[in-house]
């Protein structure tokens, strides 16, 4: 192994730098595969999107849906997850716009329904989007306040500092009424 020195910078060969990079793949990889997964209680469980072999265990766990917040629709394994008798709902969630009335209400009407719960909420790597349905099925399932369902998203790897995600604690107080079936949602001058 050599090093070039160019005037007052030098190298390092490619050779020495090639474990740093390979460090770095594996840490990226790991960070980007959504490897992380958990659950609210026995009605909301959330991840990673499901391979089929996961989606067989979902299954043999109890759950009856697997709702996924991404935009695009998965369509091969909404096929896949209704050949194995899950249900597949599709709410679709961008990255620059919070979810408003409409994806709230759908994702409330799916935890009301006994037919469709428990549920298994995914993304590409259960992060955000992931996290903000899964504090709303605790406010669904378990009453959570707007804050406890901040908190809860927050500690489960929201990334706040986005200012799109940093919205999300404004939406679930905003919607708490609604979430929790008391009312319609607060307008921004009652908060």
């Amino acid at each position: 192994m050599r090093s070039v020195t160019l005037g007052k910078e030098s190298r390092i060969a490619f050779s020495q730098r090639m474990p740093v990079y390979f460090i770095l793949m594996v840490l990226a990889c790991f960070a980007l595969t959504g490897c992380r997964s958990g659950e609210v209680n026995s009605m909301v469980y959330w991840g990673p999107i499901p391979s089929e072999k996961k989606m067989v265990e979902l299954k043999a766990q109890g759950v009856k849906s697997i709702v996924n917040c991404r935009l695009n629709r998965l369509v091969k394994l909404e096929k896949k997850a209704n050949k194995i008798g899950l249900n597949w709902v599709h709410i679709p969630t961008g990255l620059f716009i919070s979810p408003g009335e409409a994806e709230i209400s759908q994702f409330v009407k799916v935890m009301n329904d006994p037919n469709m719960t428990p549920v298994y909420i995914c993304d590409q790597v259960a992060r955000d989007r992931t996290q903000f349905y899964a504090a709303v099925g605790g406010m669904v399932t378990e009453k959570w306040p707007a804050e406890k369902a901040s908190k809860a998203m927050y500690l489960n790897g929201l990334r706040h500092w986005w200012p799109w995600f940093y919205d999300y604690k404004r939406v679930v107080k905003e919607y708490e009424p609604m979430i929790h079936g008391t009312e319609e949602k607060k307008t921004a001058e009652a908060l």
